[in-house]
């Protein structure tokens, strides 16, 4: 049979591998880029009257929050800000005119310690911004019902809360008839989300930093798309190699704007497999913004040194300091923890003697977690932050490391399975995040891990305020004065299997009546003060136990406890004795905070 001459032979070039892969090689280059500095972004796309959505995520978009008041500045653009919390070097959005509105679950300052911040709360306070409160889940399920083309999210959330009453959630029966009421909350469609990342290709597929907060849904709610900033811009190869970062794609962003240090004064993570250089939290950044918020007077003078006389993000960069940039990015170092307990730091806990109320409350809160692990079965440890977290801190390291036992950290954020090291008490702190077993987003740890149909996830928060039925006020003091919010705690507090509160003692704190309940009480067992522990029988704390004060006999004891508590109680017919706290608790507690940002630290 004669051989067909238009068949292509074996040996034509059209067969060599090489020019196989050439052909079918997936380009790390496109014509067009969407890259452009990152003020000239801010103008093309940012208009006054926007509703404008700051993405929580792992990195906070620090650099683009700048560049937003050096663009409007003095102009009232009337903004409508959505964001999971609003802190920091934020508040200048505020004390230069340029919200009207904010739907937040979080206001103040959280690093390291959560506390209201005087420029924000000045704003609330006044009706100069008007605030509407959410929690950390809600903002993210009402950002998914937007990004799906949904009216509105369904929610566990809110319900037995003074948020319930916002006009943007309402309730229903369930219409297949389980009884259950349904909470509702109407979908947030912002015009445009702002975002930090890692790294990005020109044409805008952002690797994002974990843990994942609202996750991929930042990309898919605003009308227009995304303005992003990243440490780096890289090739689309790199893209490629990490596509279990890759959460936003490059058809919902609009730019991409390079921006080392990005995220500064917070933290960003790297978990490998790109080359950027990762960094952690700025402590004495933090405590300036902290120092300069107490005025109004300070406060403009920071945000004139460090925002509106700034040219650039390249010029705030600069102005950090190569060294202090370098120190910060030394530090995100897996064991670079050790360097900061210096024999003296170590010594001086060592040599610590004795304990205060504030440390026998921490430890007997561990103690009540490790019972509640070892004799219910709970596997999963959810915290707030402060003597909360601290709490869980201790617990969960005595469990796994001297019991053995498997019970898991989880954080709002977005993290599963992480073993906090020693030297830094923030909740989400950089240096954590390398021991995680898992990232995952707020949905996640939420709306799963804690509040499942079948979580069995025990929780411990902190309060400002609580009442004898354990409901928690974090948003109003008495006097109408804006707090910080809710941030994750009205979620937990709404579906955890069980919940720990801890708070110090006094008259303030343990009220009859809360002038706003930030989180629902339902849940609630357990209320551990500096001055006893209390259980819930019959829906209201009964004392049932107090810790050993030398000088006092077990009854007056009891009338201390009741002289500092709003509300009423039962007194258990056997109260317990706290033991105190062992040298080994009080050495790893003091070890998780050694700058003493929530513990006091005087030597006894």
């Amino acid at each position: 049979m004669e051989r067909d001459s238009n068949r292509v032979s074996r040996d034509d070039s059209v067969y060599d591998r090489r020019r196989l892969r050439e052909m079918f090689a997936p380009p790390s280059r496109y014509a067009t880029s969407k890259v452009m500095p990152l003020d000239v972004a801010i103008a093309k796309h940012v208009k006054a009257g926007m509703t404008i959505h700051f993405g929580y995520t792992g990195a906070r978009p620090m650099a683009a929050s700048n560049a937003l008041v050096r663009a409007f500045a003095g102009t009232k653009p009337n903004f409508w800000v959505v964001c999971a919390g609003m802190v920091a070097n934020q508040a200048s959005l505020v004390s230069e005119g340029l919200i009207r509105k904010m739907t937040v679950s979080f206001v103040g300052e959280n690093y390291p310690t959560a506390s209201p911040h005087r420029i924000f709360q000045h704003a609330i306070n006044s009706g100069s911004v008007e605030i509407e409160n959410q929690s950390l889940l809600v903002i993210a399920q009402r950002l998914a019902a937007g990004a799906s083309g949904f009216p509105f999210a369904l929610t566990r959330s809110l319900m037995g809360s003074s948020m319930e009453d916002n006009p943007s959630f309402q309730q229903m029966d369930d219409p297949f008839g389980s009884g259950e009421r349904i909470g509702l909350a109407e979908a947030i469609v912002p015009d445009v989300t702002i975002v930090h990342g890692l790294a990005a290709d020109e044409q805008g597929n952002i690797l994002v930093s974990p843990p994942f907060g609202e996750g991929d849904i930042v990309a898919f709610a605003a009308k227009a798309g995304v303005i992003a900033t990243v440490e780096r811009v890289v090739s689309t190869d790199v893209i490629r190699a990490n596509p279990t970062l890759t959460l936003i794609p490059s058809h919902r962003v609009l730019s991409v704007s390079e921006a080392p240090m990005g995220s500064h004064p917070y933290a960003i993570y790297n978990p490998g497999g790109v080359d950027v250089a990762a960094y952690v939290e700025d402590y004495s950044f933090f405590r300036e913004i902290r120092l300069a918020s107490r005025t109004k007077e300070d406060f403009d003078r920071w945000v004139k040194e460090w925002i509106l006389d700034v040219g650039s993000h390249e010029d705030y960069v600069r102005k950090l300091g190569g060294d202090r940039v370098q120190m910060l990015r030394g530090r995100s170092l897996t064991e670079s923890w050790q360097d900061d307990l210096t024999p003296e730091t170590i010594d001086s806990i060592v040599s610590r003697e004795g304990h205060d109320a504030i440390d026998a409350m921490v430890v007997a809160a561990t103690h009540v977690l490790e019972h509640k692990v070892k004799e219910e079965g709970f596997e999963i440890i959810e915290a707030g932050v402060g003597y909360a977290n601290l709490a869980a801190w201790l617990a969960v390291s005595k469990l796994q490391i001297d019991d053995g036992i498997p019970v898991e950290l989880v954080a709002e954020i977005g993290l599963y399975g992480f073993m906090p090291q020693p030297g830094e008490p923030f909740i989400f702190a950089n240096r954590n995040l390398a021991s995680a077993k898992s990232f995952t987003t707020a949905f996640g740890v939420l709306g799963q891990f804690v509040g499942s149909r079948h979580n069995n996830c025990l929780s411990i928060i902190g309060a400002a305020q609580i009442d004898a039925e354990g409901n928690i006020n974090s948003t109003y003091a008495q006097d109408g004065r804006f707090l910080v919010g809710s941030g994750g705690a009205n979620d937990i507090n709404s579906a955890s299997r069980d919940i720990i509160a801890i708070t110090q003692q006094s008259a303030k704190r343990l009220v009859t009546k809360l002038p706003y309940i930030t989180s629902p009480g339902r849940l609630v067992s357990t209320l551990v003060t500096d001055l006893g522990i209390f259980e819930k029988r019959e829906g209201r704390f009964a004392l049932t136990g107090i810790f050993p004060q030398n000088d006092l006999s077990q009854s007056q004891v009891v009338e201390k406890i009741r002289a500092e508590c709003e509300w009423t109680f039962d007194v258990a017919a056997t109260l317990d004795v706290e033991p105190m706290p062992t040298r080994e608790e009080l050495i790893r507690l003091r070890l998780f905070d050694p700058r003493n940002d929530f513990l006091n630290g005087r030597k006894k």
